[in-house]
């Protein structure tokens, strides 16, 4: 998977909405779908749309007079590539630096180790 930009807070709003509809969605029905603590104006929605289109996260469709804007990647490829970009960022590239901050802070339960042994014996 080639690398992806990073998405600012406000666009992963609307990518959280894309992404869980599963289909193809126009700017009104973003907009209605938001959380209400963002009133946006419609020319707000539709820059943070077009900054998602230039990253490659979602493309748009014209279907008549309305885009139609569905995502590139699932949630999942954008959380996976973030991850490899924190761990690169924050712990140098390692994992090993990852897991054992984690430990260190007490952050890992039980169930937690036992999970990620059995995940490593795969």
């Amino acid at each position: 998977m080639k690398k992806l930009q990073r998405i600012s807070d406000a666009e992963k709003q609307i990518m959280v909405f894309i992404w869980g509809t599963g289909s193809p969605v126009t700017t009104s029905e973003i907009m209605k779908g938001l959380p209400e603590e963002n009133a946006w104006k419609q020319n707000t929605v539709i820059t943070f749309l077009a900054r998602l289109i230039e990253k490659g996260i979602i493309k748009a469709t014209r279907i008549g007079r309305a885009y139609h804007y569905e995502a590139c990647i699932t949630e999942q490829e954008y959380r996976n590539s973030e991850t490899k970009q924190f761990i690169k960022d924050v712990h140098k590239g390692s994992v090993f630096g990852l897991i054992t901050a984690l430990c260190e802070n007490d952050d890992l339960t039980k169930e937690d180790i036992e999970s990620l042994m059995k995940r490593l014996k795969e």
